[in-house]
């Protein structure tokens, strides 16, 4: 059954086999070449306050006021028997640390560990001390504060989720990538949440920067509800080049309402390729699947479906995937749930290779099951809604313009615009702003299309018609002048009365119907 792994290590040759007497965590996983170091640090954002000056009572609130950031970041490192190896126990409760030289009370850790258990024998059963015992003491991949393999690094960013993505993200630090979780504190609705998420993943990507860790190759990706706000960042962000949602269920009725409230979302914005991992029996609940099928026609979208029944939630964390290897208690299905997750986790990591490394052979990965020899192909379903060429943006429309001329520049549009009409393009006040500047510059052709194309998408404003007679008034075109007055007073002849606004409109009108 395990063949269909090796297959794919021959298949992008970079990857090593953990020896399930060393970790039968990283056993069937696709573990890259390299070692992996974790950093927690906290940084200051000197741009944002996060405090009031006075608090609630009155008083003056003490101290530093800045937002302050927490960063869990995992990178390829250079190996040293000296470093403290990770225990899948640390990830329990890391998340409580502000650096990687914070420790906790012997009590706090115990509390986080027996919570831990209590979660995870809620959703899958009880287990034996001696099987929790082995599994939190069960080494992960990371070293901690390991001195990092000089870069710049491909970025893989998101929202921490303790513990859950522990496992997927050293995988992916593994294979070259640096893997940054952002631990922000904020608490509230998705919506509300994204606000301060996205500030602060653009305050860790330019720190990172900095600090010359990472090159222009940015993901995002996130599991359960910590996806949300990567979708909303992908949509508003033009550095993120790919990004990937791990059964967040953001398709379904309750979490897509709070995405939608969100002032960030917009379908016709996510420009980038984007895999959705979802599991079939929840896809069933998505309601708003065409949110993802005809909305977001900009992106080359992949979607991943596991057809194991009723495969859990959590089976696509740590928690589900560790349960079927340690804890017995996931029955006789624990096989097919593991290997669910070693699905969805390779093709995550295949997912980032394709994409911002650019590797071919990732590429063909995507689209050939077969290449999972000996897996039954019924545990899986992957497809594939190519993305279209978006249609240009104002800057792009007007450097079309000066550069091919109007009428190429016309026909990338009138190929592209019925796709997005809610693009900010097409509102009225854009493409009349951009046609009095070709106008007041003499550019009569270049004004009168762009005018025209803003009637033709605007039929019903006598506003629009007056632009475009203007232009042709400029231009010395008495007739069309005519024909567009004409228009003007047609469409307001439909009114039952008149602002001051029409009225001048009515006048210009009439001026132009005299002019001889």
């Amino acid at each position: 059954m395990r063949r269909w792994l090796l297959a794919f290590v021959w298949f992008l040759g970079n990857f090593r086999i953990i020896h399930s007497q060393q970790n039968s965590i990283f056993e069937h996983l696709p573990v890259g070449k390299f070692a992996v170091g974790l950093r927690i640090i906290t940084l200051a954002d000197d741009s944002r306050v996060d405090k009031p000056a006075i608090n609630y009572l009155g008083e003056k609130n003490q101290g530093d006021l800045r937002r302050h950031i927490t960063i869990h970041l995992w990178y390829p490192c250079v190996p040293s028997n000296a470093n403290y190896q990770l225990k899948y126990g640390d990830y329990c409760y890391n998340d409580q640390l502000k650096s990687s030289s914070d420790s906790l009370s012997t009590e706090l850790r115990n509390n986080r560990l027996e919570s831990a258990r209590r979660s995870v024998e809620n959703w899958f059963g009880k287990t034996s001390d001696n099987n929790w015992e082995n599994l939190i003491n069960a080494h992960m991949l990371a070293q901690s504060g390991a001195t990092a393999i000089k870069g710049p690094w491909p970025l893989l960013i998101g929202i921490l989720r303790p513990l859950s993505t522990a496992i997927t993200n050293e995988i992916l630090a593994s294979n070259g990538f640096v893997v940054a979780m952002i631990s922000s504190g904020i608490s509230g609705s998705f919506a509300e949440a994204a606000l301060f998420h996205i500030q602060d993943m653009r305050f860790a990507i330019a720190s990172l920067q900095k600090e010359g860790m990472i090159n222009e190759d940015i993901g995002a990706f996130g599991f359960s509800g910590s996806g949300f706000s990567q979708v909303l960042f992908a949509m508003s962000d033009f550095r993120v080049k790919a990004l990937a949602d791990i059964e967040s269920g953001i398709y379904m009725d309750e979490l897509f309402q709070a995405l939608a409230l969100s002032n960030y979302y917009n379908p016709a914005k996510l420009r980038v390729p984007f895999l959705h991992i979802f599991s079939l029996d929840l896809s069933k609940q998505e309601k708003y699947f065409s949110e993802f099928e005809s909305k977001s026609i900009f992106s080359s979208r992949y979607r991943l479906l596991l057809n194991q029944p009723k495969l859990h939630h959590w089976d696509f964390a740590s928690e589900g995937f560790t349960a079927s290897i340690f804890l017995d208690n996931r029955g006789s299905e624990k096989n097919n749930i593991r290997l669910s997750f070693e699905i969805a986790c390779t093709y995550l990591l295949v997912f980032f290779e394709a994409i911002l490394k650019r590797d071919e052979r990732a590429v063909q990965f995507l689209g050939d099951k077969s290449v999972f020899k000996n897996l039954p192909s019924t545990l899986w379903d992957i497809s594939y809604y190519p993305g279209m060429r978006p249609p240009p943006d104002r800057d792009e429309l007007e450097h079309n313009i000066r550069v091919k001329g109007i009428d190429t520049a016309l026909g990338i549009v009138n190929q592209t615009i019925r796709r997005d009409s809610s693009d900010n393009l097409w509102q009225w006040y854009v493409l009349n702003s951009l046609g009095y500047n070709f106008l007041n510059e003499g550019n009569y052709s270049a004004a009168i299309g762009i005018f025209r194309l803003n009637t033709e998408l605007h039929p019903d404003d006598a506003n629009l018609f007056d632009s475009l007679g203007e232009a042709y008034e400029r231009s010395g075109d008495k007739e069309n002048m005519k024909k567009m007055a004409a228009n003007v007073i047609n469409l307001l002849a439909r009114k039952p009365s008149l602002n001051n606004n029409e009225k001048n409109l009515q006048h210009n009108a009439e001026k132009r119907l005299r002019n001889q």
